[in-house]
């Protein structure tokens, strides 16, 4: 099986037109079974829409109608005019730079369960510490997945308070209530691998049957997600690892791949993209 995971900034790129069609030529190219999306941006004022293949998470506290500039949609759009067929869903965590809804989606080739959950102590549609995961039950290769879209916050924001600890508490119930099915955890954790006693020994800690895909796969190729001070990480200039995939899958993890980094495929973000294929 092969999945991909990507933090798009979707509208927020110079040229997204183009980016958009560079995420849909590898999306074809590869042929993902399973796809998390993270900064799934639409314009607040856009015309709303109606997708046969969208299907409406249960769970959403406020239910955002799709708008035809849905950056997720219009991926499944271009996907379904070269014949191939995604379904796909999306929940909105906040507003984003004051004109867009913001959140997270799941493409799948089969249809799939999703359900939206609030993780933040915070809930107000307009702050931007609102973080919501989407969560998919998906059958596929006569396997049950479980598979989550996230985008959590930082370990601590500026008053020290622990966000991404709070927010990784609230979906721990997640795991432990469908314990008998292999889950797959897909995003943008804002925390980063090398940094100890923060968010990834947390998950570590608290989550021990849920193994990082880079540390498991048997081929790697890069590691790094981030290699600049973008958004949220302003004066932190290394490159760092803070997009992940994390599975209980019990087979092996054949290959991980960073995409999107300007190597093999154009720079579409300010985040790379992580790429996983299991056996």
């Amino acid at each position: 099986m092969n999945v991909l995971t990507l933090n798009t900034h979707s509208w927020m790129e110079e040229d997204p037109e183009l980016k958009l069609r560079q995420i849909v030529d590898y999306i074809a190219k590869e042929d993902f079974q399973i796809i998390a999306l993270q900064e799934i941006n639409q314009t607040m004022e856009a015309k709303e829409i109606v997708d046969d293949l969208f299907i409406q998470a249960s769970g959403e506290m406020y239910p955002v109608a799709i708008k035809e500039d849905n950056f997720a949609y219009l991926i499944v759009q271009l996907l379904k005019e070269r014949g191939l067929h995604y379904y796909w869903s999306w929940t909105a965590n906040h507003i984003g730079y004051d004109v867009y809804d913001e959140g997270v989606a799941i493409l799948s080739k089969t249809p799939f369960s999703p359900e939206s959950f609030l993780v933040s102590e915070i809930s107000d549609y307009a702050n931007h510490y609102t973080r919501r995961v989407l969560k998919g039950n998906v059958s596929l290769e006569g396997k049950e997945w479980v598979v989550f879209s996230c985008h959590y916050s930082w370990w601590l924001d500026p008053s020290g308070n622990h966000l991404f600890k709070y927010e990784w508490d609230n979906t721990l119930p997640h795991i432990e209530k469908e314990s008998q099915k292999t889950h797959l955890f897909m995003g943008d954790f804002n925390n980063e691998a090398e940094l100890r006693d923060e968010g990834y020994d947390y998950i570590k800690t608290t989550a021990p049957q849920l193994k990082d895909a880079y540390v498991q796969a048997e081929e790697k190729i890069g590691s790094a997600t981030v290699l600049s001070d973008i958004d949220g990480w302003e004066g932190h200039t290394d490159e760092k690892r803070i997009d992940y995939i994390f599975t209980d899958y019990p087979g092996e993890v054949k290959k991980y791949r960073v995409v999107f980094d300007g190597k093999k495929e154009p720079i579409v973000s300010d985040h790379f993209g992580v790429a996983v294929e299991f056996n």
